[in-house]
């Protein structure tokens, strides 16, 4: 049996973080592009609509290594995927590229 095979990608994340306890941070993901021109655009706007009460609006890029196929998921389904699929990707490395705070 073949091995499927293993794309690395940088697929940009626009993320609002909704809880602080300590080291713990959770998130909120928004929108997921694999364009970063198109991943700021959208950023940007939320920024101006962004509610005084938010803790604050990321846009992240992860490089990610996984499946061919996960990339499509990804992109075309991320607001109703279970954590479940998110296990299946290795972030190689991840480099904040906005953050706005109230």
């Amino acid at each position: 049996m073949m091995e499927k095979q293993k794309v690395t990608k940088s697929v940009y994340f626009v993320e609002e973080t909704q809880n602080i306890e300590g080291a713990y941070v959770e998130v909120n993901t928004l929108f997921v592009a694999d364009n970063q021109e198109q991943a700021t655009e959208v950023y940007e706007k939320l920024v101006k609509e962004q509610p005084k009460k938010s803790f604050g609006l990321l846009l992240n890029e992860y490089i990610i290594n996984a499946d061919g196929g996960f990339f499509h998921n990804l992109l075309q389904s991320w607001k109703n995927l279970p954590a479940e699929f998110y296990r299946k990707m290795q972030i190689l490395t991840y480099r904040p590229i906005a953050e706005y705070q109230n």
